[in-house]
Formats: C-alpha cells, sequence, structure tokens
C-alpha cells in the first residue's frame, strides 16, 4: 500500500517538474506596468488584463469629453484637439475598450525601438551624487546592476529553486516507491537502549520548527506573488507576505541558537573518519536487506553530511539574514543584492537536504523516528545501523553497561 501511495505521488511530482520546466522556457525576464490599483473589479488587476486598461481608457476620455462640453451649457465649446470620438456635448462617451496591446507588447516595442536606437544612447551606468535625504546610499539614482540581479531572481532561482525542490521530493518518492521502508532485519528485540537525551531532543525539534516555519514564510515570500496572490487578493496577500517577513526575521533568534547548541554539542561526534567512507560505499546498507549493514558509530556518513550541511548552510542564511534585516550596513546595492541572492539559493539547497532527513526519519526507516521523540530506539535497530556506537554502549565494564541504558520496551 505504502509503495503504491508512494509510486501515485511520483507520478503527479514529475507531472509538476515538467510543467515547471515548461514555465521556465516561456518566462521571459520583462518588468510590465501594473494597472492593479485602477482596476478593483478584480483581486489584483495586472496589466495584461483588461480592467484597469479599461478605466484608465474611460478616465482619459471622460475628460476628453469634458473639454467638449466647456464649462456649462450656454459657453462656447473650447477648442481643443480631439483626437477619435469623445462623445458630444449632450452624452458622455460610451464605455472605453481595449484596442490596444497589452503590456507585454507595449514593453517588448520598447525593448525593440532602444535596441535600434542603440548607437546613439549611452551605455547604462551607474549614477550617484549627493542628496540631502537621510539613510545610507540614498545618493544613488540609477544603478543598472540591479538588473542582472533581477533576472538572476527570476530566473535561475525561481525556476532552477522550484525544479530542485519538486526533483528532490520526486526522486524520494520513487525511491520509496522501489526500496520500501528499511526494516530492522532481525525485528523488533521488546528492549531499547538510550540514544538521545532530553536536552538534545528539545534542541533538535526547536531547531527543526524553527527551520520549517523559516522555509515555509520563506517559500511565501520567494513565490507567492506568482503562485498566492492571484487567488488571495492583492489586499490579503500583502497582509500574508508582511506577516511572513516579521515571523521570519523573529525566528532567528531560535535558529540561532538551535545551531550553536548543535555545534556545541555535537561537532566532536561528526568529524569524518575512515568508517564514513566505507559506510558511503555501502550505501549505508540501505539498498539491500540481503546484506549486513556498515558499522556506524553514534553518528553514520550520512548523518554527518546532514550535520554539516545544516551548520554550515544554517550559519550562512543567519549571516546573509542579518546583512537583509540591517539593510546597507556592511556594505551598498551590490552586497545587498548578494546577500539575497546568496540566502535564497542555500536556503532552497538547505530545504532539499531537509527533505531526505525528514524522509529518513519517517516513513524511509522503521524505528528512525523514535530515536528523537522519545529519546529510545530498540536494541536489534541499534545493533544495526550503528554497531559501534552500540557495542560500546553496552560493554561491560565501562560505566555505560547495558543494565542501565536498557528498557523494556512497552507492549
Amino acid at each position: 500500500m505504502l509503495r503504491a501511495v508512494a509510486m501515485a505521488v511520483t507520478a503527479a511530482l514529475v507531472v509538476l517538474l515538467v510543467y515547471t520546466v515548461y514555465l521556465g522556457t516561456i518566462s521571459s525576464d520583462l518588468i510590465l506596468p501594473t494597472n492593479g490599483v485602477i482596476g478593483k473589479t478584480t483581486p489584483d488587476d495586472a496589466a495584461g488584463g483588461g480592467a484597469g486598461q479599461q478605466a484608465l481608457r474611460a478616465r482619459t476620455d471622460l475628460q476628453r469629453w469634458r473639454a467638449v462640453s466647456g464649462p456649462s451649457a450656454n459657453q462656447p465649446d473650447p477648442k481643443a484637439d480631439i483626437m477619435g470620438n469623445p462623445g458630444t456635448e449632450a452624452r458622455p462617451p460610451d464605455p472605453a475598450t481595449i484596442t490596444g496591446p497589452d503590456g507585454r507588447s507595449l514593453v517588448r516595442g520598447w525593448l525593440s525601438r532602444q535596441q535600434g536606437q542603440s548607437g546613439i544612447l549611452q551605455e547604462p551606468r551607474r549614477v550617484q551624487g549627493r542628496t540631502s535625504l537621510p539613510g545610507p546610499v540614498k545618493g544613488v539614482f540609477v544603478q543598472p546592476q540591479g538588473r542582472l540581479w533581477r533576472s538572476t531572481h527570476n530566473g535561475p532561482i525561481v525556476f532552477g529553486g522550484a525544479f530542485y525542490l519538486i526533483g528532490v521530493a520526486a526522486l524520494l518518492a520513487a525511491f520509496l516507491s522501489v526500496r520500501g521502508r528499511v526494516p530492522i532485519k532481525d525485528g523488533f528485540s521488546g528492549q531499547t537502549v538510550t540514544r538521545f537525551s532530553a536536552f538534545e531532543r528539545a534542541n533538535h525539534w526547536m531547531s527543526a520548527v524553527s527551520f520549517v516555519l523559516l522555509g515555509l514564510t520563506g517559500l511565501v515570500l520567494l513565490y507567492g506573488k506568482p503562485l498566492i496572490r492571484p487567488w488571495l487578493g492583492a489586499d490579503r496577500f500583502g497582509n500574508l507576505a508582511e506577516g511572513s517577513m516579521w515571523l521570519h526575521m523573529a525566528l532567528i533568534a531560535p535558529f540561532t541558537l538551535g545551531l550553536m547548541t548543535m555545534l556545541a554539542t555535537w561537532t566532536w561526534q561528526n568529524l569524518p573518519t575512515r568508517l564514513d567512507f566505507e559506510w558511503l560505499r555501502q550505501g549505508g546498507g540501505f539498498i539491500r536487506d540481503d546484506q549486513p549493514n556498515p558499522p556506524a558509530e553514534r553518528f553514520n556518513a550520512g548523518q554527518k553530511l546532514i550535520f554539516w550541511a545544516v551548520i554550515l548552510g544554517g550559519l550562512t542564511l543567519v549571516a546573509s539574514g542579518l546583512a537583509m534585516m540591517f539593510p546597507f550596513q556592511w556594505g551598498g546595492y551590490g552586497s545587498m543584492q548578494l546577500a539575497q541572492s546568496i540566502h535564497a539559493i542555500v536556503a532552497l539547497l538547505m530545504i532539499g537536504v531537509i527533505f531526505g532527513h525528514i524522509y529518513i526519519g519517517t516513513v524511509g526507516m522503521v524505528g528512525a523516528f523514535d530515536a528523537m521523540w522519545s529519546g529510545q530506539v530498540d536494541r536489534n535497530w541499534a545493533k544495526e545501523h550503528h554497531s559501534r556506537w552500540y557495542n560500546r554502549l553496552t560493554a561491560p565494564g565501562d560505566g555505560a553497561g547495558s543494565r542501565p541504558e536498557e528498557r523494556r520496551r512497552s507492549a
């Protein structure tokens, strides 16, 4: 049953992945004019729609009709060069209809004319001077490098990040549909050993909840405008985005505390050893059930890779996040654009890594979730997946024997 569900999820994710590639190929780096404030007939009327342009055209025609009708019926008509048919003195113009090009066509037309006149136009350059406005970099009037940042953000980061996240989820679902759950080969023994203390588990869940909320609020800020705003509406999405932004910044405190605690508690246990290369060579025992699992200490090579990805990636996110929370304190526009790009790329990569971590700790492996939930793992699970650690833990005469560490599993 689980494999069938995983197969269906894989198929759905593959379709979504293909659609993401399609959207990436047809997207263009065009900044369109928006009439979202003018047209109120839809939740968010962009320039490509009709309501905003129609309202603007009707308002313009009404102003032209006022020029024809004059200040009053007893006054002569003013002389004005009126284009089209704005209406008569007795009747206002008919409701406007859209006959001109949409916003995308207009922008493309502007760009084509600009390219044809490139020989007489100046190259885009940075324009900066002095200003009486308070605050840093207020004197920058033109900053062409922002166009490169915008195209990178709206193209490779947005579509590449979506492709990566959906692709990782699809690979995990496909692996589950083929492999199934990694079992405990000898079955549950009915006895458990302590794997993580209450302090370690509390810090883990504080860090985990913080990261999940950071990821969700960050995805709202990155993908909310094209995915959520059209059906939620501009006003409600604005409230959602603002709340996400403030929650995102507030969560930096528990997330950083969790990182520092993990760094102080687990670093020495996550240093690479020769045992890790053998574990990686054998695929951690995840591929087949007919061969013994490779030996491992308290943390195997896969867990060590996740640990260092979380520590190094998390510290990068904290540093780049602080740079954006206090803008222009450590650099100008270039530094801010670099910090934003690094923050988005590293965050997306970390979300994919955590996908794998959550998979192994829940549906991917039998008995793994207990380690961080109750702190107790089955004796056979510990013996199969962390044999070196288990043997040392239960060795007699070392002060950490099996009697004080083992507990009878409740029925």
